[in-house]
Protein backbone atom coordinates (compact mmCIF):
# COMPACT_ATOMS: atom_id res chain seq x y z
CA UNK A 1 0.00 0.00 0.00
CA UNK A 2 1.39 3.41 -0.99
CA UNK A 3 1.59 5.87 1.89
CA UNK A 4 0.63 9.34 0.71
CA UNK A 5 2.70 11.21 3.32
CA UNK A 6 5.82 9.21 2.41
CA UNK A 7 5.21 9.81 -1.31
CA UNK A 8 4.75 13.56 -0.73
CA UNK A 9 8.01 13.59 1.25
CA UNK A 10 9.93 11.99 -1.64
CA UNK A 11 8.38 14.42 -4.12
CA UNK A 12 9.40 17.40 -1.96
CA UNK A 13 12.92 16.01 -1.58
CA UNK A 14 13.27 15.53 -5.34
CA UNK A 15 12.13 19.07 -6.10
CA UNK A 16 14.57 20.42 -3.50
CA UNK A 17 17.43 18.48 -5.11
CA UNK A 18 16.50 19.78 -8.55
CA UNK A 19 16.31 23.35 -7.24
CA UNK A 20 19.79 23.03 -5.67
CA UNK A 21 21.40 21.74 -8.89
CA UNK A 22 22.00 24.58 -11.40
CA UNK A 23 22.93 22.13 -14.16
CA UNK A 24 19.64 20.30 -13.75
CA UNK A 25 17.71 23.59 -13.91
CA UNK A 26 19.54 24.51 -17.11
CA UNK A 27 18.70 21.14 -18.66
CA UNK A 28 15.04 21.42 -17.67
CA UNK A 29 14.38 25.00 -18.72
CA UNK A 30 17.11 26.07 -21.16
CA UNK A 31 16.64 23.35 -23.77
CA UNK A 32 12.84 23.77 -24.20
CA UNK A 33 13.16 27.58 -24.26
CA UNK A 34 15.99 27.41 -26.81
CA UNK A 35 14.01 25.01 -29.02
CA UNK A 36 10.95 27.27 -28.85
CA UNK A 37 12.96 30.34 -29.84
CA UNK A 38 14.81 28.57 -32.66
CA UNK A 39 11.79 26.85 -34.19
CA UNK A 40 9.33 29.65 -33.48
CA UNK A 41 11.38 32.66 -34.57
CA UNK A 42 14.65 31.68 -36.20
CA UNK A 43 13.79 28.59 -38.20
CA UNK A 44 11.02 28.99 -40.73
CA UNK A 45 10.45 27.14 -43.99
CA UNK A 46 9.26 30.36 -45.62
CA UNK A 47 11.87 31.51 -48.11
CA UNK A 48 13.27 34.97 -47.31
CA UNK A 49 16.29 37.15 -48.06
CA UNK A 50 16.73 35.86 -51.61
CA UNK A 51 19.56 37.78 -53.28
CA UNK A 52 17.85 38.73 -56.55
CA UNK A 53 19.02 40.70 -59.58
CA UNK A 54 17.30 41.76 -62.79
CA UNK A 55 19.68 41.84 -65.76
CA UNK A 56 18.17 44.04 -68.45
CA UNK A 57 18.56 47.36 -70.15
CA UNK A 58 16.67 50.11 -68.25
CA UNK A 59 12.92 49.88 -68.84
CA UNK A 60 9.64 50.42 -66.94
CA UNK A 61 9.01 46.68 -66.55
CA UNK A 62 12.56 46.00 -65.30
CA UNK A 63 12.16 48.72 -62.67
CA UNK A 64 8.69 47.40 -61.78
CA UNK A 65 9.95 43.85 -61.28
CA UNK A 66 12.80 45.06 -59.05
CA UNK A 67 10.46 47.29 -57.04
CA UNK A 68 7.88 44.55 -56.50
CA UNK A 69 10.55 41.99 -55.58
CA UNK A 70 12.15 44.19 -52.93
CA UNK A 71 8.76 45.32 -51.58
CA UNK A 72 7.52 41.74 -51.21
CA UNK A 73 9.88 40.97 -48.32
CA UNK A 74 11.06 37.77 -50.03
CA UNK A 75 13.97 39.31 -51.92
CA UNK A 76 16.86 41.61 -51.12
CA UNK A 77 19.06 43.71 -53.38
CA UNK A 78 22.37 42.42 -54.71
CA UNK A 79 24.85 45.10 -53.69
CA UNK A 80 27.66 46.45 -55.88
CA UNK A 81 26.22 44.88 -59.05
CA UNK A 82 24.54 46.81 -61.87
CA UNK A 83 21.94 44.67 -63.61
CA UNK A 84 22.16 46.71 -66.79
CA UNK A 85 25.91 46.09 -67.04
CA UNK A 86 26.20 42.47 -65.87
CA UNK A 87 27.95 40.53 -68.64
CA UNK A 88 27.91 37.00 -67.20
CA UNK A 89 24.83 36.49 -64.97
CA UNK A 90 25.70 32.85 -64.17
CA UNK A 91 28.99 33.95 -62.56
CA UNK A 92 26.97 35.87 -59.96
CA UNK A 93 25.51 32.57 -58.75
CA UNK A 94 28.86 30.81 -58.89
CA UNK A 95 30.46 33.52 -56.72
CA UNK A 96 27.54 33.48 -54.24
CA UNK A 97 26.72 37.12 -54.98
CA UNK A 98 23.19 36.26 -56.12
CA UNK A 99 20.74 33.41 -55.60
CA UNK A 100 18.36 34.19 -58.46
CA UNK A 101 18.98 36.24 -61.63
CA UNK A 102 16.26 37.23 -64.09
CA UNK A 103 17.77 37.81 -67.55
CA UNK A 104 15.85 39.65 -70.26
CA UNK A 105 16.74 39.40 -73.98
CA UNK A 106 19.05 42.10 -75.35
CA UNK A 107 16.02 43.95 -76.72
CA UNK A 108 14.46 44.17 -73.21
CA UNK A 109 11.40 42.85 -71.39
CA UNK A 110 8.91 44.74 -73.56
CA UNK A 111 10.23 43.08 -76.73
CA UNK A 112 10.11 39.65 -75.08
CA UNK A 113 6.49 40.12 -73.96
CA UNK A 114 5.33 41.48 -77.32
CA UNK A 115 7.02 38.79 -79.43
CA UNK A 116 6.75 35.80 -77.10
CA UNK A 117 10.47 35.57 -76.47
CA UNK A 118 11.51 33.58 -73.36
CA UNK A 119 12.81 35.37 -70.27
CA UNK A 120 15.59 33.40 -68.58
CA UNK A 121 15.60 32.80 -64.83
CA UNK A 122 18.81 31.45 -63.27
CA UNK A 123 18.39 29.85 -59.83
CA UNK A 124 20.89 28.43 -57.36
CA UNK A 125 19.24 25.03 -56.74
CA UNK A 126 21.61 23.57 -54.14
CA UNK A 127 18.59 23.71 -51.82
CA UNK A 128 15.95 22.15 -54.09
CA UNK A 129 12.94 23.09 -51.97
CA UNK A 130 14.07 26.71 -51.71
CA UNK A 131 14.73 26.87 -55.47
CA UNK A 132 11.18 25.72 -56.25
CA UNK A 133 9.74 28.46 -54.06
CA UNK A 134 12.03 31.08 -55.61
CA UNK A 135 10.84 30.00 -59.07
CA UNK A 136 7.22 30.46 -58.02
CA UNK A 137 7.87 33.86 -56.42
CA UNK A 138 9.64 35.25 -59.50
CA UNK A 139 6.97 34.00 -61.91
CA UNK A 140 4.30 35.65 -59.79
CA UNK A 141 6.17 38.97 -59.67
CA UNK A 142 6.86 38.97 -63.43
CA UNK A 143 3.19 38.29 -64.18
CA UNK A 144 2.03 41.11 -61.88
CA UNK A 145 4.60 43.54 -63.31
CA UNK A 146 3.58 42.71 -66.89
CA UNK A 147 -0.11 43.14 -66.06
CA UNK A 148 0.48 46.53 -64.42
CA UNK A 149 2.21 47.70 -67.64
CA UNK A 150 -0.67 46.68 -69.90
CA UNK A 151 0.39 43.15 -70.90
CA UNK A 152 -2.10 40.32 -70.51
CA UNK A 153 -0.30 37.77 -68.31
CA UNK A 154 -3.14 35.28 -68.74
CA UNK A 155 -2.74 35.13 -72.53
CA UNK A 156 0.31 32.89 -72.36
CA UNK A 157 2.74 35.47 -73.78
CA UNK A 158 4.97 35.35 -70.69
CA UNK A 159 7.43 32.49 -70.93
CA UNK A 160 9.97 32.08 -68.15
CA UNK A 161 12.79 29.71 -68.99
CA UNK A 162 13.97 28.61 -65.54
CA UNK A 163 17.50 27.21 -65.49
CA UNK A 164 18.44 25.58 -62.21
CA UNK A 165 22.14 25.48 -61.42
CA UNK A 166 24.31 23.12 -59.28
CA UNK A 167 21.43 20.65 -58.65
CA UNK A 168 19.79 20.03 -62.02
CA UNK A 169 17.47 17.24 -60.84
CA UNK A 170 16.36 19.24 -57.76
CA UNK A 171 17.38 16.27 -55.57
CA UNK A 172 17.21 16.87 -51.81
CA UNK A 173 19.84 14.16 -51.26
CA UNK A 174 22.47 16.33 -52.96
CA UNK A 175 21.63 19.07 -50.46
CA UNK A 176 21.63 16.86 -47.36
CA UNK A 177 24.66 14.55 -47.81
CA UNK A 178 27.28 17.35 -47.38
CA UNK A 179 25.36 18.54 -44.31
CA UNK A 180 25.29 15.01 -42.86
CA UNK A 181 29.07 14.83 -43.24
CA UNK A 182 29.31 17.84 -40.94
CA UNK A 183 26.57 16.94 -38.48
CA UNK A 184 27.56 13.30 -37.92
CA UNK A 185 31.26 14.09 -37.56
CA UNK A 186 30.78 17.03 -35.21
CA UNK A 187 28.28 15.13 -33.03
CA UNK A 188 30.47 12.05 -32.63
CA UNK A 189 33.66 14.05 -32.00
CA UNK A 190 32.03 16.33 -29.43
CA UNK A 191 30.20 13.69 -27.41
CA UNK A 192 32.73 10.84 -27.52
CA UNK A 193 35.86 12.93 -26.93
CA UNK A 194 34.37 14.97 -24.06
CA UNK A 195 33.16 11.80 -22.34
CA UNK A 196 36.47 10.01 -22.90
CA UNK A 197 38.51 12.77 -21.22
CA UNK A 198 35.99 13.13 -18.40
CA UNK A 199 36.13 9.36 -17.84
CA UNK A 200 39.84 9.68 -17.00
CA UNK A 201 38.94 12.14 -14.24
CA UNK A 202 35.95 10.12 -13.01
CA UNK A 203 37.85 6.81 -12.76
CA UNK A 204 40.95 8.41 -11.22
CA UNK A 205 43.34 7.50 -14.05
CA UNK A 206 43.99 11.18 -14.77
CA UNK A 207 46.15 11.30 -11.64
CA UNK A 208 48.36 8.57 -13.13
CA UNK A 209 48.73 10.60 -16.32
CA UNK A 210 49.69 13.66 -14.26
CA UNK A 211 52.31 11.62 -12.42
CA UNK A 212 53.82 10.38 -15.71
CA UNK A 213 56.74 12.22 -17.39
CA UNK A 214 54.40 13.43 -20.18
CA UNK A 215 53.53 17.14 -20.27
CA UNK A 216 50.08 18.66 -20.81
CA UNK A 217 50.47 19.05 -24.58
CA UNK A 218 51.52 15.41 -25.00
CA UNK A 219 48.63 14.16 -22.88
CA UNK A 220 46.12 16.32 -24.74
CA UNK A 221 47.38 15.30 -28.18
CA UNK A 222 47.50 11.66 -27.14
CA UNK A 223 43.85 11.83 -26.08
CA UNK A 224 42.55 13.74 -29.12
CA UNK A 225 44.59 12.52 -32.11
CA UNK A 226 42.86 9.11 -32.26
CA UNK A 227 39.52 10.90 -32.50
CA UNK A 228 40.89 13.16 -35.23
CA UNK A 229 41.70 10.05 -37.29
CA UNK A 230 38.25 8.61 -36.56
CA UNK A 231 36.67 11.90 -37.68
CA UNK A 232 38.51 11.79 -41.02
CA UNK A 233 37.31 8.21 -41.52
CA UNK A 234 33.70 9.25 -40.80
CA UNK A 235 33.86 12.12 -43.32
CA UNK A 236 35.39 9.92 -46.02
CA UNK A 237 32.86 7.13 -45.37
CA UNK A 238 29.84 9.44 -45.72
CA UNK A 239 31.46 11.16 -48.72
CA UNK A 240 31.95 7.92 -50.67
CA UNK A 241 28.57 6.50 -49.63
CA UNK A 242 26.90 9.67 -50.90
CA UNK A 243 28.71 9.52 -54.24
CA UNK A 244 28.52 5.75 -54.87
CA UNK A 245 25.10 4.83 -53.48
CA UNK A 246 23.14 8.09 -53.74
CA UNK A 247 24.74 9.56 -56.85
CA UNK A 248 25.64 12.90 -55.26
CA UNK A 249 27.78 14.87 -57.75
CA UNK A 250 31.34 15.83 -56.89
CA UNK A 251 32.69 18.80 -58.85
CA UNK A 252 35.49 20.00 -56.57
CA UNK A 253 38.77 18.60 -55.27
CA UNK A 254 39.16 15.95 -52.59
CA UNK A 255 41.91 17.91 -50.84
CA UNK A 256 39.35 20.67 -50.22
CA UNK A 257 37.10 18.12 -48.50
CA UNK A 258 40.01 16.97 -46.31
CA UNK A 259 41.09 20.54 -45.46
CA UNK A 260 37.58 21.63 -44.44
CA UNK A 261 36.99 18.35 -42.61
CA UNK A 262 40.24 18.66 -40.66
CA UNK A 263 39.35 22.16 -39.45
CA UNK A 264 35.85 20.98 -38.51
CA UNK A 265 37.24 18.09 -36.48
CA UNK A 266 39.83 20.27 -34.73
CA UNK A 267 37.12 22.75 -33.72
CA UNK A 268 34.90 19.91 -32.42
CA UNK A 269 37.77 18.36 -30.43
CA UNK A 270 38.73 21.76 -28.98
CA UNK A 271 35.17 22.38 -27.82
CA UNK A 272 34.94 18.81 -26.46
CA UNK A 273 38.17 19.30 -24.48
CA UNK A 274 36.89 22.61 -23.13
CA UNK A 275 33.64 20.97 -22.01
CA UNK A 276 35.53 18.09 -20.39
CA UNK A 277 37.61 20.51 -18.28
CA UNK A 278 34.38 22.03 -16.93
CA UNK A 279 32.61 18.70 -16.28
CA UNK A 280 33.40 16.37 -13.39
CA UNK A 281 31.46 13.32 -14.58
CA UNK A 282 30.58 11.72 -17.91
CA UNK A 283 26.94 12.59 -17.29
CA UNK A 284 27.82 16.27 -17.03
CA UNK A 285 29.96 16.02 -20.17
CA UNK A 286 27.05 14.45 -22.05
CA UNK A 287 24.68 17.16 -20.80
CA UNK A 288 27.10 19.92 -21.81
CA UNK A 289 27.49 18.38 -25.28
CA UNK A 290 23.71 18.25 -25.79
CA UNK A 291 23.31 21.84 -24.63
CA UNK A 292 25.92 22.95 -27.18
CA UNK A 293 24.80 20.68 -30.03
CA UNK A 294 21.14 21.70 -30.09
CA UNK A 295 21.65 25.38 -31.03
CA UNK A 296 24.78 24.55 -33.07
CA UNK A 297 22.84 22.23 -35.40
CA UNK A 298 19.82 24.52 -35.65
CA UNK A 299 22.03 27.53 -36.48
CA UNK A 300 24.29 25.77 -38.97
CA UNK A 301 22.16 25.78 -42.12
CA UNK A 302 21.91 21.98 -42.10
CA UNK A 303 18.11 21.97 -42.36
CA UNK A 304 17.14 25.63 -42.79
CA UNK A 305 18.96 28.39 -44.70
CA UNK A 306 20.89 30.83 -42.54
CA UNK A 307 19.27 33.63 -44.56
CA UNK A 308 15.90 32.69 -43.03
CA UNK A 309 17.14 33.41 -39.50
CA UNK A 310 16.35 36.92 -38.23
CA UNK A 311 19.31 39.24 -37.75
CA UNK A 312 18.71 39.17 -33.98
CA UNK A 313 19.97 35.59 -33.91
CA UNK A 314 21.93 35.39 -37.17
CA UNK A 315 25.16 36.67 -35.59
CA UNK A 316 25.29 33.39 -33.62
CA UNK A 317 25.61 31.50 -36.91
CA UNK A 318 28.89 33.28 -37.66
CA UNK A 319 30.38 31.89 -34.41
CA UNK A 320 29.39 28.35 -35.37
CA UNK A 321 32.08 26.18 -37.06
CA UNK A 322 29.38 23.86 -38.39
CA UNK A 323 27.90 26.65 -40.53
CA UNK A 324 31.16 27.33 -42.37
CA UNK A 325 31.79 23.61 -42.90
CA UNK A 326 28.28 22.98 -44.28
CA UNK A 327 28.60 25.85 -46.79
CA UNK A 328 32.10 24.76 -47.83
CA UNK A 329 31.15 21.09 -48.32
CA UNK A 330 28.10 22.02 -50.42
CA UNK A 331 30.14 24.46 -52.48
CA UNK A 332 32.92 21.90 -53.07
CA UNK A 333 30.62 19.01 -54.01
CA UNK A 334 27.91 20.82 -55.98
CA UNK A 335 29.54 24.01 -57.33
CA UNK A 336 33.19 23.01 -57.81
CA UNK A 337 34.65 24.75 -54.77
CA UNK A 338 35.53 28.30 -55.85
CA UNK A 339 38.96 28.87 -54.28
CA UNK A 340 38.38 32.44 -53.10
CA UNK A 341 35.18 31.43 -51.36
CA UNK A 342 36.80 28.24 -50.03
CA UNK A 343 39.80 30.00 -48.48
CA UNK A 344 37.64 32.68 -46.87
CA UNK A 345 35.59 30.10 -44.99
CA UNK A 346 38.68 28.01 -44.14
CA UNK A 347 40.34 31.13 -42.70
CA UNK A 348 37.36 31.76 -40.40
CA UNK A 349 37.33 28.09 -39.39
CA UNK A 350 41.04 28.29 -38.60
CA UNK A 351 40.47 31.34 -36.38
CA UNK A 352 37.71 29.48 -34.50
CA UNK A 353 40.06 26.51 -34.07
CA UNK A 354 42.83 28.73 -32.69
CA UNK A 355 40.54 30.46 -30.19
CA UNK A 356 38.77 27.31 -28.96
CA UNK A 357 42.01 25.30 -29.02
CA UNK A 358 43.89 27.89 -26.96
CA UNK A 359 41.06 28.09 -24.42
CA UNK A 360 40.86 24.28 -24.20
CA UNK A 361 44.62 23.88 -23.73
CA UNK A 362 44.78 26.62 -21.10
CA UNK A 363 41.92 25.05 -19.10
CA UNK A 364 43.30 21.53 -19.52
CA UNK A 365 46.76 22.57 -18.37
CA UNK A 366 45.39 24.45 -15.36
CA UNK A 367 43.34 21.40 -14.33
CA UNK A 368 46.40 19.18 -14.58
CA UNK A 369 48.43 21.60 -12.44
Amino acid sequence: MIRIRTLIGFIKKEFMQIARDPKMLVAIFFIPVMQTIMFGLALTSEVKNIEFLVVSKPSPIAREITRRALASGWFKEVKDVNGAQAEDPSSLLLDNRAEAVLVAPKEGFEYALEHGRPIQLLINAINAQRAQQVDGYVKQIVALSAASNGYDSASGFIELDAKVMFNHYMDTTDFMVPALMVMATFLVMLVVCSMAITKEKETGTMEKLIASPANAAEILLGKTLPYFIIGIVIICAIFFIGIIFFGVPFRGSFWQILATGSLLIISALSIATLLSTLAKTQQQAMMGSVLFLMPAILLSGVFFPVANIPETFRWLCYLNPMMYSVVNFRSIMLKGGDLNFFWQYCAVLAIICLITGAAAYKNFKSKLN
